[in-house]
């Protein structure tokens, strides 16, 4: 199977990159443990705009909008 990026690990900032190439309708895989390092956590510290936000939230919220190439 042929893909034109893969991203190691799933965090913030590689969904972030993954969001943009699949956007740009590039194939990208994605290859990730799905443990987070910050899953105990109660929720985000200084995070722009998603201050307080629980952090498996945010995790689940860049995975949607990944999967659904938004």
């Amino acid at each position: 199977m042929h893909h034109d990026v893969i991203v190691i690990h799933g965090r913030y900032a590689g969904m972030a990159a993954n969001l943009q190439l699949v956007r740009a309708r590039r194939s990208v895989l994605v290859i990730d443990a799905g443990e987070r390092r910050n899953r105990f956590a109660s929720h985000s510290h200084e995070f722009l705009g998603q201050d307080g936000v629980p952090a498996g939230e945010l995790a689940a919220s860049a995975r949607q909008q990944v999967e659904g190439g938004i």
